[in-house]
């Protein structure tokens, strides 16, 4: 072998053996800062709505994705930060996990944090979930209205469709069913004269089936809500709704107006 030979090959193995050893820190760094935490840890009781958060001692660019999941399901799928269930816009108008659609008693709450090389690393809270209240006897079960064009004036950009639409209270949620066969479940509480209506509830990442409907989830405006406010009154086979406060225009056209019992 020539001395020029030797040469290159030397010079070749050295810049093998730098870019395995950088490769080999790379990992060893990965492997000692990749401890995840979340906003539900050290909790014992969760109230009905909170927001949880995922941290990651990991860079962004080394995240693949983060999985929510509740007792072993993925109930949320998150990929860039702020790793937040139920969305968020950049950071803005983050979502809750709003807990109304689970059985009282205890869960496992699990962030299981993936990185682009494939570790994983988790962080589980098991705690206990409160009992979600009941509506008033006289507003709960089904309801329907045909919301129209002139209903849509209130709408904002992106208005909802226009048609039949049918509205449920229950345990769970104030449920809005669109003429599509799909719909939005929000958290709310009614008492006295006042339904106060707060952010939309997530229990899948691709929404759920419920009353003949699919891909139940979504928001009317943001992951955030906003949070309104309605005065409600029944007589008879009819509930009116009047917006008392209530940013978000998509939901204003669908709520507020004169609803006829359908169960």
């Amino acid at each position: 072998m020539s001395t020029k030979a030797h040469i290159s090959s030397v010079v070749l193995l050295a810049c093998v053996v730098v870019v395995s050893s950088a490769a080999a820190r790379g990992r060893a760094s990965e492997s000692a800062q990749f401890k995840v935490t979340s906003t539900l840890d050290d909790k014992k009781v969760l109230p009905l709505r909170l927001r949880w958060v995922v941290r990651a001692q990991l860079p962004a660019a080394d995240v693949s994705k983060v999985d929510f999941l509740i007792d072993g399901k993925v109930r949320w799928i998150e990929r860039n930060p702020p790793y937040v269930y139920g969305a968020d816009d950049n950071g803005r108008n983050q979502g809750f996990l709003i807990t109304t659609w689970l059985k009282p008693g205890k869960h496992r709450f699990t962030a299981r944090v993936t990185s682009k090389s494939g570790r994983k690393a988790t962080d589980t809270v098991v705690a206990r979930v409160l009992p979600a209240p009941k509506p008033p006897a006289e507003l709960a079960g089904t309801w329907t209205r045909t919301v129209t064009a002139a209903d849509l004036i209130k709408a904002g950009p992106e208005p909802p469709p226009a048609g039949k639409w049918k509205l449920v209270f229950d345990r769970v949620g104030a449920w809005h069913l669109d003429p599509k066969g799909s719909g939005v479940v929000n958290q709310y509480d009614a008492k006295l004269d006042v339904i106060r209506v707060y952010a939309p509830i997530w229990m899948a990442p691709k929404g759920i089936s419920r009353f003949g409907h699919k891909g139940l989830g979504g928001n009317d405006c943001t992951a955030a809500g906003p949070f309104g406010s309605y005065k409600w009154s029944v007589d008879g086979d009819q509930l009116t709704l009047d917006a008392a406060k209530e940013r978000c225009g998509n939901r204003r056209a669908i709520w507020e107006g004169i609803w006829t019992r359908a169960s």
